[in-house]
């Protein structure tokens, strides 16, 4: 027997973005793929003597094994998810149509009392009393519940079914990935490297940045940006505030913001009075002045300056005032009816970004945050408009290079709930 309570993981799992997963893996093996002939070219092509000879070919040879490896590796993950993705699909198929059926459930029994949120247990409660106090409570409604009792049991049947079925189909196709995954994961080869001498090279080597940017127009080196278009939109707030409201706008100049952003300067004030407005507002001025000393440029919009500024206004905002709060607010401050697309998945992305290195570093000063989050947006782990007006990680585009994101809209998800409402 299963309730819909037991598959609600899977109402709540995304294909798209094991989809898109695995599609980077795969990126990874094209990338290789395009690289092994050209260090096969160097090989033959190059010849040193010397002192030197014997390490460059056994680095060579260490460099082509680890790429072929890893190749290997990525092939098998890649492939691994592909195979999960439709697994997944089908036992959401599975639960929709037990969620139908309980539905249907659920009418039958509104001939006796409310089905409440999950029919298929007020269904098992009225069909069989446990005790005493149950046959006190259904008292009178016997005739009642027979005269539904066969329809009723067969619906549940199904429903249940349905849900068994869907978990069985996860739960199989899921530990099959999960093997495959631990299996191509400890075929890797062992290899060490550390990011920070390698982004010291590349800062310290004449024109081998501008090669990072070179590389990073093939379409095999772009990781996937699409996944973030979709998953990083907010339902539009066309309703609109001014905030704040009386006795405090008798003394301070109001604005007009959507009325959840509104709403959510209200809890602030609520819970920390109006110093928490205060530091509210000193944080907004403390990211802007932050982004340009880290990143300066003319326009502020789209850029590094602007990826640097929204992840650090997030990391600092967490510190005073927890990830919940922030994260709502600066969703609802997303909420403007008409913010093009690709601008409203950059901020929500890199707002995210900085929420994450706050919460991974509680104890850090203000200028702690702003070096990890600096190296964040060089590392490429923030993304910008780029010229193209679609989104690029940051690591791939020069500040110059950025541009003005398309004019277009997309469809919104709801704006985060309070954790535990």
């Amino acid at each position: 027997m299963a309730y819909r309570s037991d598959v609600r993981y899977i109402e709540q799992m995304k294909p798209q973005l094991v989809d898109a997963a695995a599609e980077d893996f795969k990126r990874v093996v094209r990338l290789i793929d395009s690289a092994l002939p050209t260090l096969e070219q160097v090989s033959g092509k190059t010849e040193w003597s010397g002192e030197g000879k014997e390490l460059f070919d056994r680095r060579l040879k260490e460099a082509r094994l680890l790429l072929e490896a890893l190749r290997d590796g990525y092939e098998k993950a890649g492939g691994a998810l592909d195979d999960y993705v439709p697994a997944q699909n089908q036992a959401k198929r599975l639960v929709a149509e037990g969620v139908r059926v309980e539905t249907a459930l659920g009418n039958l029994i509104r001939q006796i009392e409310d089905p409440g949120d999950e029919p298929m247990k007020k269904w098992n409660d009225l069909r069989g009393t446990q005790g005493f106090f149950d046959w006190i409570g259904e008292l009178g409604q016997g005739d009642e519940v027979d005269k539904i009792r066969a329809q009723a049991d067969r619906l549940f049947d199904q429903a249940s079914d349905y849900y068994e079925r869907a978990k069985r189909t996860e739960s199989e196709a899921r530990s099959l990935t999960v093997r495959t995954l631990e299996s191509a994961r400890a075929n890797l080869p062992d290899f060490l490297a550390n990011s920070s001498n390698a982004q010291a090279i590349i800062a310290g080597v004449p024109g081998l940045q501008e090669e990072v940017y070179q590389a990073a127009k093939d379409p095999n080196a772009r990781r996937p940006g699409a996944i973030i278009m979709g998953e990083y939109q907010v339902a539009d707030d066309p309703r609109k505030e001014l905030f704040p409201g009386a006795p405090l706008s008798w003394f301070v100049e109001q604005r007009e913001l959507t009325a959840s952003e509104a709403a959510l300067l209200r809890e602030l004030q609520d819970k920390y009075g109006v110093l928490g407005l205060k530091k509210f507002q000193e944080i907004h001025d403390e990211a802007f002045e932050v982004a340009d000393q880290r990143f300066a440029t003319p326009d502020q919009n789209d850029d590094h300056n602007d990826a640097f500024r929204h992840a650090y206004w997030n990391a600092r905002l967490t510190q005073e005032f927890g990830e919940d709060w922030t994260k709502r607010f600066t969703y609802a401050h997303e909420s403007i009816p008409g913010n093009q697309a690709a601008r409203e998945a950059m901020d929500l992305y890199n707002n995210e970004v900085g929420r994450s290195i706050a919460v991974a570093n509680p104890d850090a000063s203000p200028k702690e945050l702003a070096d990890k989050i600096q190296e964040a947006v060089r590392q490429g782990r923030t993304v910008v408009i780029g010229g193209d007006g679609q989104l690029d990680y940051s690591d791939q585009v020069r500040p110059e290079d950025t541009g003005e994101p398309e004019n277009r809209t997309l469809p919104g998800h709801p704006q985060p709930k309070k954790t535990g409402s």
